[in-house]
C-alpha cells in the first residue's frame, strides 16, 4: 500500500517540512532535532507519542497520501491515550473524523491507530500474548506493530533488528507481523486456535471444579458411591420394616380405657414421632449449617488468593527492573529474553489472567450460592426448633390429658410405639442425606462426561490446526524472494562478509537475518549491524513492492543511517553504496515507495531531496525572536535533544 508523507507542520511555529516522492534526507548537527522529527512522523502515523520536552503539549499537523486518498491530520503531542486526533480527507469523499488516540471511548467505534490500520487495509487481528499458551489472552496487532517494519529508530539501528532483543513482548509482535505479511498466519487456523483457547479454558475450569468437589467428598462419609447405594438399599429396607411394625403395633393395641384414652395415645404417639423426626432434622440441619460455613470460609480464602494473583498479574506482569529496588543502582543488561534481568531466573509459567478471572467468577458464584444455602439452612433450623418447641408443649398437654384419663401415664406398648416412630424418623432423615450424597456423585459424573467431551474436541482441534500447517508454495516463494533481496542488498552495500557459510538469508524460525551463517546477535560490529538492519528492511520493501498481496506500507524511515559507519576510506565507500541502493529503490518505485533518512552530514551522493537542514542555531523548534527592548525578558533556549553522534 502506497504511504507517502507530503508535509508536516509544527503548529504555532513557522516550521513546516515538505517531503518529495522518492528519497528525502533530514540533515544537521546532533542537537538540531532530527530524531525528534522522526518521533513526530511516527506520532502522525499512529504510534505512541514519545518526544523531547520542548515538543510536549504542542500539536503537529501533516498531509499524507494513502493509496489514492489524501488526508490532513492534526494530533496533539501528549501521552494521554484518549487525546483527540482530527482527520479530514482533502479530496474525494471529504470525510471527517475526530478520534481518541489509542484508547476507545464511549460513543466512538474506533481509535486513531485503528483508523490507520483500516485505511492502510492492514488485517485487523487479535493474537495470543504468549503464542505457546492456549489460555493466553488475546491482544490486538496495532499500527505500531506494523510500523516496526517501516521505521528504523536511531537508538536501535545498530543494536537490534527492529528493536527486539530485550523486549520479549515486542519480539512476539514482530514475529506475528512477519507471519501476517507473508501469509504464514492462517486466519482459519487462528479461528481454530481461538476455539481451542476457549475449550482449554473451560476444560481447566471444569477439571478444577471436579477436583475440588472430589476433595470435598473424600473428606466426608459420602466418598464411595457404591457404599452409598448399598447403604441406601439397606436404609429403605429398614424403613419399610419400621413402618410395618408401627402398623402392626397400632392394629394390635388393646383399648383398655375407652375411646378417649385410645385417641389420646394415638395423638401422643403421633406427636412424639413428629418430635423425633424434628429432632433428627434439626441435628442434621445444624451439621449442614456448620459444614456450609466451613466451605464458605474456604471459598472466601481461595477468592482472596485469586484476587492477589490477578492484582499481581495486572500491576506487576509487565514490570522490568532497570534500577535495583534495594540500593538504587542500575541493573545491567544481562540474560536473554526468557530470564528476569534482576534475579537471572526464568519466570514461572503462571495462569493467564483470563483463566484466573474465570476461576474468580466461578468462586464468587459458589460463595453466593453457599451464602444462600447458609441463609436457607439457618432459616429452616430456626423453623425446626420452633416446631420442636410447639410439639413438645403439645406433648405435655396431651400427657396431662392422658394422666387425667388413666391411672398410668403411658404403657409399655406406648413406649414401643414411640421408639418405633423415632427410629422411623431417623431412617427417613438418613435416607434424605444419602440422596444428597448421590446427587453430588451424579454432578461429578456429569462433569466427567463434559471433560471427556472437551478433551475429544481439544484433540480434534489440534489435529485440524496441524493440518493447516501445510507447505504453501506461494509463501515459500515469497520467503525465497526475501532471502534473495536481503542477499542482494548486502552485496550492493559491499557489507563485510564472513567465510563460515557464504550466503545470507532470513531464519525461518526466528525471522531474523543470518549473515554467512552468523545470527544477527553474533555480528559484534556495530557498523555491520547498521548495514544488516538497513539491508533487512529494504529487502522487505523490495518483496512487498513486487507482490501486492503483502500488505506492508511502502514507506521507509531510517533515523541515523550512518550511525557507527565510518566516513573515510572503505567505510565511506560502503556508506555511498548504501545511499545509492536506497536512492535506486526509491527512484525505481518513485510513485509507490518513499524513503526518509536522517544523518548528521549531507548525503554523500547527489539526487536526494533535502527536506530539512537543522543546526545548533536552527533547531526543529525555532527559537523565539529576540526582543529589541532590553527590558523585556528573554526566554531560555530549550534543552538540546539527545541524539547519538555518528
Amino acid at each position: 500500500m502506497r504511504l507517502r508523507i507530503e508535509e508536516i507542520t509544527l503548529v504555532g511555529t513557522n516550521r513546516t517540512i515538505r517531503f518529495e516522492p522518492g528519497m528525502n534526507a533530514i540533515v544537521g548537527s546532533m542537537s538540531g532535532g532530527k530524531t525528534a522529527t522522526v518521533s513526530c512522523l511516527r506520532a502522525l502515523l499512529g504510534a505512541d507519542v514519545s518526544v523531547v520536552p520542548e515538543l510536549r503539549g504542542r500539536t503537529i499537523a501533516g498531509t499524507v497520501l494513502v493509496g489514492d486518498r489524501r488526508f490532513r491530520i492534526a494530533r496533539p503531542l501528549v501521552t494521554t491515550a484518549n487525546a483527540m486526533v482530527e482527520i479530514a480527507e482533502v479530496e474525494g469523499r471529504r470525510e471527517v473524523w475526530r478520534l481518541p488516540a489509542s484508547q476507545l471511548q464511549a460513543g466512538y467505534d474506533e481509535t486513531f491507530r485503528d483508523w490507520w490500520r483500516d485505511v492502510l487495509k492492514l488485517p485487523r487481528l487479535r493474537v495470543p500474548r504468549a503464542p505457546n499458551d492456549d489460555r493466553s489472552p488475546l491482544v490486538p496487532v496495532t499500527i505500531s506493530d506494523y510500523l516496526m517494519y517501516c521505521v528504523l529508530r536511531q537508538k536501535e539501528i545498530d543494536s537490534s533488528v527492529f528493536g527486539t532483543p530485550d523486549n520479549y513482548s515486542k519480539n512476539i509482535k514482530r514475529k506475528y507481523v512477519f507471519e501476517i505479511l507473508y501469509g504464514l498466519y492462517d486466519p482459519e487456523a487462528a479461528g481454530l486456535r481461538d476455539r481451542l483457547r476457549e475449550v482449554t479454558t473451560e476444560l481447566a475450569a471444569l477439571t478444577a471444579d471436579a477436583n475440588t468437589l472430589e476433595r470435598i467428598l473424600l473428606s466426608t462419609a459420602f466418598a464411595s458411591r457404591a457404599q452409598l447405594e448399598v447403604e441406601r438399599q439397606e436404609t429403605e429396607r429398614e424403613l419399610t420394616h419400621a413402618r410395618q411394625a408401627d402398623v402392626n403395633l397400632t392394629d394390635g393395641h388393646i383399648n383398655l380405657t375407652g375411646p378417649t384414652t385410645v385417641t389420646l395415645r394415638e395423638r401422643i404417639a403421633a406427636t412424639e414421632a413428629e418430635i423425633a423426626r424434628i429432632a433428627g432434622a434439626t441435628e442434621a440441619e445444624a451439621v449442614s449449617v456448620t459444614n456450609l460455613r466451613e466451605l464458605h470460609g474456604q471459598l472466601i480464602a481461595q477468592s482472596r488468593r485469586l484476587t492477589r494473583a490477578l492484582v499481581a498479574e495486572r500491576l506487576l506482569n509487565d514490570f522490568e527492573f532497570h534500577t535495583c529496588p534495594r540500593c538504587g543502582a542500575g541493573v545491567p543488561e544481562r540474560g536473554d529474553e526468557h530470564t528476569c534481568r534482576l534475579c537471572m531466573q526464568t519466570p514461572p509459567q503462571l495462569p493467564a489472567p483470563s483463566s484466573l478471572a474465570a476461576e474468580q467468577d466461578r468462586i464468587i458464584e459458589q460463595v453466593t450460592e453457599t451464602e444462600e444455602l447458609i441463609a436457607r439452612s439457618t432459616q429452616r433450623l430456626a423453623q425446626l426448633r420452633t416446631a420442636q418447641a410447639a410439639q413438645t408443649n403439645n406433648r405435655a398437654d396431651l400427657g396431662a390429658q392422658l394422666d387425667r384419663a388413666t391411672a398410668t401415664y403411658i404403657t409399655d406398648q406406648a413406649d414401643r410405639i414411640r421408639g418405633i416412630a423415632a427410629r422411623q424418623a431417623r431412617l427417613e432423615e438418613h435416607l434424605a442425606r444419602l440422596d444428597d450424597g448421590l446427587a453430588l456423585h451424579d454432578r461429578l459424573a456429569g462433569q466427567a462426561e463434559r471433560v471427556a467431551e472437551l478433551e475429544r474436541e481439544q484433540e480434534d482441534l489440534n489435529s485440524k490446526i496441524d493440518a493447516t500447517r501445510h507447505s504453501n508454495q506461494t509463501v515459500s516463494e515469497r520467503l525465497r524472494k526475501l532471502d534473495d533481496a536481503f542477499e542482494a542488498a548486502l552485496r550492493s552495500f559491499d557489507a563485510p562478509r564472513f567465510d563460515d557459510q557464504p550466503g545470507s538469508y532470513i531464519n525461518k524460525k526466528t525471522y531474523l537475518p543470518v549473515v554467512d551463517g552468523r545470527p544477527f546477535a553474533d555480528l559484534q560490529s556495530q557498523g555491520v549491524e547498521v548495514l544488516v538492519n538497513v539491508a533487512h528492511v529494504l529487502a522487505h520493501q523490495h518483496v512487498a513492492l513486487n507482490d501486492h498481496d503483502i500488505p506492508l506500507p511502502n514507506l521507509l524511515i531510517i533515523d541515523g543511517i550512518s550511525s557507527n559507519v565510518g566516513h573515510e576510506g572503505v567505510d565511506l565507500e560502503r556508506l555511498r553504496k548504501m545511499y545509492a541502493s536506497l536512492l535506486r529503490a526509491a527512484t525505481e518505485h518513485v510513485d509507490r515507495l518513499q524513503i526518509i533518512v536522517t544523518d548528521n552530514d549531507s548525503p554523500p551522493i547527489e539526487g536526494i531531496h533535502r527536506a530539512l537542514e537543522l543546526s545548533d542555531t536552527d533547531r526543529l523548534v525555532p527559537m523565539p525572536p529576540a526582543e529589541p527592548d532590553d527590558t523585556q525578558p528573554v526566554g531560555a533556549p530549550p534543552e538540546p535533544e539527545e541524539e547519538a553522534s555518528t
